[in-house]
């Protein structure tokens, strides 16, 4: 049986292999910054100019049926476009909501770090971004995928139910014999 350590050992064995392989391999040259930051630049603003028409077409097809209660303060294209942002910039949900409020002028957007948090377990998000990756791989040509979603390339759950694993700790605690009793007496 195979355990998440071993799986953990073995892949830092390899990625700690091909790195110094890529080492050896590379040549050092200069980096030119002038021409990368502008490299740079226009790969970002292509990017951004690209997923905006993606989003669009990822979410046009979804309709959720909502009964009775408040309507959302998002549309689903707000919310796949707020959260892919939050991930590109790397902010918490906290700085991301502060940001929000600043830039609300621009977008329009002023929503609670908790909105930012529960994007994370909406359905409807969750189906735009599955719309939206099967579309960048339609766009791009690829029809068959030989990876997994962490980049190790196994396809392996593991899962600790956190709570549990707190109690058999605290439990191994109390069965280990206290020393200072002994010279209590």
């Amino acid at each position: 049986m195979i355990r998440s350590k071993d799986v953990r050992r073995r892949v830092r064995e390899i990625n700690e292999f091909l790195i110094k392989q890529y080492k050896e391999s590379k040549e050092e040259k200069e980096r030119d910054w002038r021409t990368y930051d502008q490299r740079l630049i226009h790969r970002i603003k292509g990017a951004i100019r690209n997923l905006e028409p993606l989003i669009e077409e990822a979410t046009r097809t979804i309709k959720v049926y909502k009964g009775k209660g408040k309507k959302p303060e998002l549309s689903v294209k707000q919310k796949v476009t707020l959260i892919l942002l939050k991930e590109l910039v790397g902010k918490s949900n906290r700085s991301m909501s502060s940001m929000l409020a600043i830039f609300s002028i621009l977008s329009g957007i002023d929503v609670s770090y908790k909105t930012v948090e529960r994007l994370y377990s909406d359905s409807e998000v969750e189906m735009a971004i599955h719309n939206l990756h099967v579309l960048i791989l339609k766009k791009k040509g690829i029809n068959q995928s030989d990876c997994c979603g962490d980049g190790t390339g196994y396809s392996l759950t593991i899962r600790k139910h956190y709570r549990s694993e707190a109690e058999k700790r605290k439990d191994k605690v109390k069965n280990v014999p206290c020393l200072w009793n002994k010279y209590e007496k």
